[in-house]
């Protein structure tokens, strides 16, 4: 081969070589996207009391890869990465001086990445009793049916963001930091919302919100300004009557995805919708999965600890939860149904036993005086063990209809609390630790209390309550009265809220 040819077959050989290596660097970085990580309650340990020394936190959850870092409202830990599932960070002496609640989250780095779920840390002393003080209302529109919590405006004070089912809008209600908050301002969505999640849908580190509408069949997508006000919503096709909304990235990539329960039947088929989000704020249309028959809640959570979220949805019409298995890829296998208890309404995930392993509770809204909250613990292979079931309430038409968890007494096991709309009250159910749960306590609220979003409102270390009465057009915030105090001549007792009696007790 001439000299001249031989040249101008080397600079083509190169130049092919440079735009294969270039292809393959651009396919290796598309399936490098590292996931937004989603973290597990409870946090090991969750609590601590003040002024002790430094320690080693273990966050569990899903999604976790190397060079993730563990946040402490908002500062970087030095952070140990063990598995996909797990991470131990270094918390000094000097962030855990006075008593207060720190915000935890996971960052992955990128490509993609993100910021995960927060999880709340108490610094606090433990008891082994919980006090409320009087319900205080905040107004915001008519028939308040969901609340959810969030730092919208970044000032590092809770605010709560409230779906208005007859309002057809949604209320935010930034805080002040001492346990009240500002005047709602309210947001148009779809027709008859009935459920607000929080996520960065276009991970911009701005808090979004997702708002489910019953009477549209569609999802509302509000994306934040980071301020505490928002754009107006963009809205998404879901499946048929959806009432209830979840957010985790169900196919890996770093965009935050959306699951949705479709309580209403579509072509005689009920279940669950499934948007994938684009990462810019926008989703992907529905994908529809069957489970059982009108279900009312949906909840995030990897169960066989593969790595690939899973999804748990509360039955109303089967009264049992419907387990669907994620491939990682943003699809699910085949529903598995496992009983709960009669009307099963409401669904929330934790490891309420400490073994590694998520279990389940559900809310049963059985009517009459069956109404209990149903607790199933997990085996870790994405399987469950039969529901043992604890009274929530008492009295004729009880019946809850709403469950969350938290560490109420800072004792460092997961406890339950349970929205009782018929009666007007909360239950709250200390957990022991071991995947049981002491009998319960009953708070008063405003009338027909639908939903319970969980925070530290006025930043004392011990977790508060905002409830959702649907029949007030307020959002009522319980909060946790002050510790007793002691000094060398006098014993200080502040004053508690008794918690309800039964009424088979007062009718005696």
């Amino acid at each position: 081969m001439p000299h001249k040819d031989r040249t101008s077959f080397i600079k083509v050989c190169l130049r092919v070589g440079r735009l294969l290596v270039l292809s393959v660097a651009t396919i290796s970085s598309a399936l490098a996207q590292n996931p937004v990580p989603l973290i597990n309650q409870p946090l090991v340990p969750d609590a601590v009391m003040p002024g002790g020394a430094g320690f080693t936190l273990t966050v569990n959850g899903t999604g976790f890869v190397p060079g993730a870092v563990v946040h402490w409202n908002g500062s970087a830990l030095a952070t140990t990465f063990v598995s996909g599932s797990q991470l131990k960070a270094s918390v000094s002496a000097s962030d855990i001086v006075q008593p207060g609640t720190a915000s935890v989250t996971v960052v992955n780095p990128g490509p993609r990445g993100g910021t995960s779920n927060v999880a709340f840390f108490e610094v606090t002393t433990p008891s082994s009793s919980v006090g409320l003080s009087n319900p205080t209302g905040f107004d915001v529109a008519d028939q308040p049916a969901s609340v959810a919590v969030g730092d919208f405006n970044r000032d590092g004070k809770l605010d709560l963001a409230v779906a208005n089912n007859s309002g057809n809008n949604i209320s935010v209600l930034l805080g002040n930091g001492d346990g009240t908050f500002q005047p709602a301002v309210n947001y148009g969505v779809g027709s008859s919302p009935e459920s607000v999640a929080v996520g960065d849908f276009n991970g911009d580190g701005k808090l979004d919100l997702a708002v489910a509408n019953i009477n549209s069949n569609s999802i509302s997508v509000l994306l934040g300004k980071g301020d505490g006000t928002f754009q107006a919503a963009v809205d998404y096709n879901a499946g048929s009557g959806p009432n209830s909304v979840a957010v985790g990235d169900f196919n890996r990539d770093g965009k935050l995805d959306l699951a949705v329960a479709d309580s209403a039947s579509n072509g005689g088929t009920f279940g669950v919708s499934v948007l994938l989000g684009n990462g810019d704020g926008t989703f992907q249309p529905a994908v529809s999965y069957a489970a059982g028959s009108y279900p009312e809640s949906v909840a995030v959570g990897d169960f066989n600890r593969d790595g690939k979220l899973d999804l748990a949805v509360a039955n109303e019409g089967t009264s049992n939860v419907s387990v669907l298995l994620g491939n990682g890829d943003g699809t699910f296998q085949a529903a598995v149904d496992y009983p709960a208890g009669p009307g099963s309404v409401s669904v929330a995930v934790g490891d309420f036993n400490r073994d590694g392993k998520l279990d389940l509770a559900v809310a049963n809204f059985g009517g009459g005086n069956s109404g209990n909250v149903s607790v199933l613990l997990g085996n870790g292979d994405g399987t469950f063990q039969p529901a043992v079931s604890y009274a929530v309430s008492s009295g004729p038409s009880s019946g809850p209809i709403f469950v969350v968890v938290g560490d109420f007494n800072g004792d460092e096991k997961p406890d339950l609390v349970v929205a009782d709309a018929s009666a007007d009250t909360v239950s709250m159910l200390l957990g022991n630790g071991d995947g049981t749960f002491q009998a319960h306590l009953n708070y008063g609220t405003g009338p027909y209390p639908v939903s319970v979003a969980v925070g530290d409102f006025n930043r004392d270390g011990r977790l508060d309550m905002a409830v959702a009465d649907y029949q007030s057009r307020t959002v009522s915030v319980l909060l946790q009265a002050p510790r007793v105090s002691l000094s060398k001549t006098s014993l200080t007792f502040a004053d508690q809220v008794i918690p309800s009696v039964p009424t088979s007790l007062r009718q005696v």
